[in-house]
């Protein structure tokens, strides 16, 4: 069969099943608007729609009881779209905007307008992670396989009292499932056609005794990618000419961009000798590869262009404006590859994760009191190296990132028979963390001192401890009336390092040679929050809370020293304060139309004080932090339910979210190019203006409007063999996506599709479906930083600026899978 046989099939079957999810789609909600008769059962009882039962205070209760903020994932929710990814968690909850990055921490994680970029790989991050109980806030957690999950909660504003450590912006609380009480198991696999991904995943559970059981669960897959690849094989171009010094040729990684490979695995021991006491342990164990977060990166040209600007003198004629899901990337010359570290010989682009965890969760329960300990231990090495700039001009950066974390969560909570309990205890943690880096970003000749091509290499890192104690009261003053009050009290340290080792000869005179720079850093805050919840009948729910939040401050450990810099102004442009928060939100949570319909809605209020932002300098290379004076975020959210009476498994949900985030008091640092009458004005040294206000603005990645609503509906076909058929669409207003506010960085608003149709047989434990994600096509930018040495020149001038091109970080277009499960 010829290729050109074989890609019309493969076109055909692709633009086939794409029909076909649509129509199912079209099918589920024609269903849904119609009410057919043919499934009505007018005889039925009302029935309440699905309980979700949420920790967000550390305790299970209904969604619908609990007085927090909150979007609450099931497994099966997440398995109805095959969802894995963290990245795909933003599609499920309004206002949430996710990416990868390539330098710094690795991700980009924005709640409500409030989160942290990727640039300093020393800042934790304002939306943060708890995995089964472990706190993790360095942002990698963002690669991990996510598989066998009971459920993943998003809380959203600050958390102080429940979740181990301090945070400002919300956290992404995940439970993965634990042993039962029978022999269980799962199988499934799955195919997508757009990437050629290939993917298992499955577990076996059940008791080895009386008092013990087991669960091992597992994930892997491989995809060849999602985009195009535009480079083309051995060409120089003109670099010959341009790059005289090193004229390497460069290959590009292959025809498309984005492939990865990951395997996963986690261990589950659940001990109960009695009545008293339960031990939960759980081994897990992850490694993820692919071809670079920069594989994924889209080149946007600035605003005035229709063709890319050339990078350090050299053109990029395989290179478009466009983000289309085509852009190039190529390997490192060889020559250059061999001499730096991290880097692989065939300097072939890659990101390598191996990480591993292990958390033990105590519980021990006496007549007054429970006890509760969680011990863990989380670590992870990543390695990359990463093309930051296409095929004609190597830019190149290569990274090792190592961190281990201790940390022991101790808590007792009193079972009074009284009005009033209280839950008292103490987190500790430490960490210890590596960030190690390898540039490749001017021309020069093979350096003999140091036996490198390398520009310019960094060793940094810090060692950190957190202690905190908290305490918290819970008084019944009523049988409606419950109010619940407390604080966490933090203390932080850093010990950070960070030394430039010695440059590239031909370049002494603009980087620094072995400058080491020392810092110290010590905090202590005190974080309370008070609720008060009046349910007046099982149906209603009301609340309002104040809440307060914090994250440590410390030293940026990802700065470029410049032959000029001392350790004096290291230290004064490189430390960050502590960012806090502090409002006040309030809900009410409603069962209504006979527990059919569950209806909610939230408010909130916070502003955030000394908010830690970072900036990229696209001619320097530096990563700049700073304080913004404030952030004001408020906004309204709702939510339904709707399992539809006398319709047989027919249901519908849906959430809405209005946010309106502002910074104030806040002048920092201008966008490359930015002139003095584009609002570059402020902070003048020696008639060049430094800052731009950002006093009124809407911070980056904060929509104002998200949506999302979708449709189930559960039809029988024959016997014990049924199909259901979901369908979900997904909206967000416009939003600016760099961290400086560039006009000409941003996502329009756009709105997604997901569907999905399976048949299955509930008795014999079989099911087939067909899933299509983001059927609507939309590529999505999540962030963007500008790319280096395209623009940035005339910043702050009375003149004539240029911008830089942007690197885009672009998330997936259309996906179709097709997969099978059995469980057994």
């Amino acid at each position: 069969m010829s290729k050109r046989i074989a890609g019309r099939r493969r076109l055909a079957l692709t633009t086939a099943l794409t029909l076909a999810v649509e129509g199912t789609a079209g099918i589920m909600l024609v269903h849904a608007f119609a009410a057919d008769v043919a499934f009505a059962q007018a005889a039925a009882p009302a029935v309440d729609s699905d309980t979700i039962i949420v920790t967000a205070r550390r305790r299970e209760e209904s969604l619908q009881n609990a007085p927090v903020a909150v979007a609450a994932l099931t497994g099966e929710k997440l398995n109805q779209y095959a969802v894995t990814a963290v990245t795909d968690l933003a599609k499920f909850v309004p206002g949430m905007v996710v990416g990868r990055q390539v330098t710094g921490s690795s991700a980009s994680i924005f709640l409500r307008g409030v989160g942290s970029s990727s640039l300093s790989a020393g800042f934790d991050q304002s939306v943060s992670f708890n995995i089964d109980g472990i706190a993790m806030s360095r942002g990698r957690e963002i690669a991990l396989a996510q598989y066998d999950l009971r459920s993943v909660q998003v809380m959203k504003g600050p958390q102080a009292l429940f979740f181990g450590k301090n945070a400002t912006g919300g956290v992404i609380v995940v439970d993965s499932n634990n042993p039962g009480s029978k022999f269980e198991g799962s199988l499934s696999g799955g195919y997508g056609f757009k990437g050629n991904e290939v993917y298992v995943d499955g577990f076996l559970s059940g008791p080895l005794s009386d008092t013990l059981g087991a669960r091992f669960a597992f994930h892997a897959n491989n995809t060849e990618g999602y985009f195009r690849n535009s480079a083309v094989p051995s060409v120089d171009f003109a670099q010959r000419a341009v790059e005289p010094a090193n004229a390497f040729l460069r290959d590009p990684v292959d025809n498309r961009r984005g492939a990865s490979k990951s395997a996963a695995g986690r261990l589950t021991l659940l001990f109960e000798p009695d009545d008293a006491l339960t031990m939960n342990l759980k081994l897990s164990g992850n490694y993820y590869r692919d071809n670079g977060a920069a594989d994924l990166y889209e080149r946007k040209c600035a605003e005035g262009r229709t063709t890319p600007a050339p990078t350090s003198g050299a053109a990029s004629p395989y290179a478009d404006c466009a983000i289309n899901g085509v852009s190039d990337h190529a390997r490192l010359p060889v020559e250059i590859a061999r001499t730096m570290r991290y880097t692989p010989e065939s300097g072939k682009p890659y990101t390598k994760l191996v990480s591993g965890s292990a958390v033990l969760n105590t519980v021990y329960r006496m007549d007054a009191v429970d006890i509760n300990s969680i011990t863990a231990f989380y670590g992870f090495r990543q390695t990359s190296g990463d093309d930051m700039s296409g095929l004609t001009r190597a830019i190149w950066n290569a990274q090792k990132s190592t961190m281990e974390q201790f940390s022991e969560e101790l808590r007792v909570s009193t079972k009074f028979d009284g009005p009033v309990n209280f839950t008292v205890g103490g987190y500790y943690a430490n960490v210890d963390f590596t960030y190690n880096i390898d540039s490749y970003t001017n021309v020069a000749p093979y350096d003999p001192v140091t036996q490198t091509y390398t520009t310019f290499g960094r060793n940094s890192g810090f060692k950190g401890e957190t202690w905190s104690a908290f305490f918290e009261a819970v008084a019944n003053l009523t049988p409606t009336v419950e109010f619940s009050g407390g604080a966490r009290y933090s203390h932080e340290s850093k010990d950070s390092f960070e030394q430039f080792l010695p440059a590239n000869s031909a370049y002494a005179g603009i980087y620094s040679q072995n400058l080491l720079v020392n810092d110290k850093y010590r905090e202590a805050n005190l974080s309370p929050q008070a609720t008060i919840r009046w349910k007046p009948n099982d149906t209603i729910t009301a609340y309002a809370a104040y809440k307060e939040g914090f994250k440590a401050g410390g030293y940026n450990i990802s700065q470029i020293f410049l032959a000029s810099t001392t350790v004096a102004s290291a230290l004064a442009n490189g430390r960050f304060n502590a960012e806090t928060a502090r409002g006040f939100e309030g809900g009410i949570r409603t069962t209504l139309f006979d527990r059919s319909l569950h209806f909610n809605v939230t408010a909130y209020r916070y502003k955030y004080t000394d908010l830690q932002v970072q900036f990229f300098n696209p001619q320097t290379l530096s990563q700049v932090v700073a304080n913004a004076g404030a952030l004001r975020v408020q906004g309204i959210e709702t939510d339904f339910n709707w399992r539809v009476p006398g319709v047989r498994g027919l249901a519908f949900h849906g959430s809405l979210a209005y946010n309106d985030a502002e910074y104030q008091d806040f002048a920092g640092q201008c966008y490359g190019g930015q002139t003095f009458a584009l609002g570059c004005n402020q902070q003048p040294v020696n008639g060049v203006y430094n800052n731009q206000v950002y006093s009124g603005r809407t911070p980056p990645k904060a929509p104002k409007l998200g949506a999302q609503f979708g449709s189930s509906l559960e039809v029988p076909v024959s016997g014990d063999i049924g199909m259901t058929f979901t369908g979900d669409m997904t909206y967000s207003s416009k939003y600016n996506y760099t961290d400086t506010l560039r006009p000409d960085g941003v996502q329009e608003r756009f709105a997604r599709i997901d569907a999905s149709a399976s048949i299955g047989n509930d008795t014999q434990g079989w099911k087939l479906s067909l899933i299509g994600r983001n059927l609507t096509d939309k590529l999505v930018v999540t962030s963007a930083n500008d790319m280096p040495f395209t623009g940035g020149t005339g910043t702050g001038t009375m003149g004539v600026g240029t911008r830089a091109d942007l690197n885009a970080v672009v998330e997936r277009g259309r996906e179709i899978y097709l997969e099978a499960r059995f469980n057994f």
